[in-house]
């Protein structure tokens, strides 16, 4: 495949899922507001269970904020993930630039230390919210 017509189906692609992603996210959170019942996350709505990104739009909103506290313990492994995310996009589109092919595979050694990080902390949130009753976004257990 060209490399310019190869450049442009992924952003194409990526600004296509960005924007059904924000249509979803306004969709759901308006009818759930409006008494709804809808389904986000089976993990969250039907086990009572946090999944790996759950806060993750939250915490994002709150960082564009500059509630860099309230991002943090919302869910702080999307936070760690979005700097790598976009340094191998940079990466990425350098290369472009300077006329080599454009490649937006992330190294099998960063994929591996994110999908470790998300698992780890998917165990850890869980494990605290149900042995020890702390739940940092208030979904569950409201004091």
């Amino acid at each position: 495949m060209d490399r310019r017509r190869s450049f442009w189906i992924f952003h194409l692609v990526v600004l296509v899922l960005g924007g059904l992603f924000i249509g979803f996210f306004f969709l759901f959170s308006r009818l759930r507001a409006a008494g709804f019942p809808v389904l986000t996350c089976p993990l969250h709505d039907i086990l009572h269970v946090y999944c790996p990104v759950c806060g993750g739009t939250r915490s994002v909103l709150a960082f564009l904020r500059f509630d860099f506290l309230t991002a943090i313990r919302l869910n702080p492994v999307v936070l760690l993930s979005i700097p790598v995310l976009l340094f191998y996009y940079a990466k990425a589109l350098t290369v472009f630039i300077r006329g080599g092919l454009f490649s937006y595979r992330i190294p099998r050694g960063w994929t591996f230390v994110l999908i470790s990080l998300f698992a780890v902390f998917f165990f850890v949130r869980n494990i605290l919210l149900i042995g020890f009753g702390f739940d940092p976004t208030g979904d569950f257990i409201h004091t």
